[in-house]
């Protein structure tokens, strides 16, 4: 068993799990309660990881409803007494989620400047949330809203589990994390392969789990601090990250590129200028086909296409492509790091 934290006279309060901490008849349900639901969110990445259900139901089946359950219970949990100090741990949980979630994508956008896609990902959640035939400023929107929201579900459900506990835990779990994204399904539909990208993948888990232990592992020293700052200081924190991502994905307006590439043709399809497609990100079915057209005047070859075809400038070329599983496919034009996009191939869309 993990030890516990030392120290302070006000730690004894906090120092066991959340799940033992709840005091009177069904604390402990309501505990192991709001720690099932923080798993819940990546429930649609991995039932689509597995092909056992498209990526739209689960999200809008169990992802929508399990946060808007947790966020519930924790307006409910502030106004019961004997349910202090799991309240306490899911505000640390969320906070410590929330910072650490900015902590991880922080850490990778080095690599990002340098041409690795880390973010592909995220871009892909929007997209097969909403079963889009392609990549938006909305879709864009809701896969990062999606991204942050797994990232406070599992801070949320280690605060429940580990409250109290020595921040060194933190890491533990974000390493945990990622050690089952590596052991399943999701690190081959979307690359993770090769010793350079799971080591950064591990350590921007580092990055996440170092905060989230740090906040957890005092709660209430947590809310203290949180209450000198000011009124619902937690919920200030997650509108603010929300307005940031709306200003910054502006899903109200779509930019002219984006609205050239969707009437390419019905269907998936995409406007190539300066090597890059527009939009990014292209969803088909099993050994679907998108519609590109070259608006360059230099011809491109897709090799990660079937029969790797020629895009000729000034033409309207389809490009079929096939997969075994769910996969996101890199489609590269050049060697560029930008150049090309990607097509997501849903086997699970109809």
């Amino acid at each position: 068993m993990p030890e516990r934290a030392q120290g302070q006279h006000h730690t004894s309060t906090v120092g066991s799990p959340a799940l033992r901490a709840p005091a009177g008849p069904g604390g402990r349900g309501v505990g192991a309660l709001c720690a099932l639901l923080g798993l819940l969110p990546v429930t649609p990445v991995l039932a689509w990881a597995f092909t056992l259900a498209p990526f739209a139901l689960c999200f809008w089946a169990v992802t929508v409803p399990a946060l808007a359950l947790l966020a519930a219970l924790g307006l409910w949990s502030a106004r019961r007494p004997r349910l202090g100090r799991l309240h306490r741990a899911l505000v640390a949980g969320t906070l410590g989620g929330l910072i650490g979630t900015l902590g991880y994508d922080l850490f990778r956008v080095p690599f990002t400047l340098a041409g690795l896609r880390l973010f592909a990902p995220i871009d892909t959640y929007g997209v097969l949330a909403l079963a889009a035939h392609s990549s938006s400023p909305r879709t864009g929107l809701l896969g990062w809203a999606f991204h942050f929201s797994n990232g406070i579900g599992f801070g949320i459900s280690y605060a429940v589990i580990a409250s109290g506990r020595r921040w060194q835990w933190g890491l533990a779990w974000g390493l945990m994390i990622e050690t089952l994204v590596v052991a399943s399904p999701v690190a081959g539909v979307y690359a993770l392969r090769g010793a350079g990208l799971i080591t950064i993948a591990y350590a921007g888990h580092l990055a996440y789990g170092a905060p989230l232990g740090l906040l957890v592992a005092d709660p209430a020293r947590t809310v203290s601090r949180l209450r000198e700052i000011g009124p619902r200081p937690t919920a200030c924190a997650l509108l603010a990250v929300l307005l940031v991502l709306v200003l910054w994905q502006r899903p109200f307006t779509t930019p002219a590129l984006l609205r050239a590439g969707e009437r390419v043709a019905p269907g998936p399809s995409a406007l190539v200028l300066d090597g890059r497609f527009h939009p990014q990100y292209l969803r088909v079915p099993a050994h679907g086909c998108v519609s590109l057209y070259n608006g360059d005047p230099v011809p491109y070859t897709l090799p990660a296409a079937v029969a790797s075809p020629r895009l000729d400038p000034g033409r309207t070329t389809t490009a079929c492509f096939a997969s075994a599983d769910n996969a996101v496919l890199r489609v590269r034009t050049s060697q560029r790091p930008y150049a090309g996009g990607f097509v997501i191939v849903d086997r699970t869309a109809r």
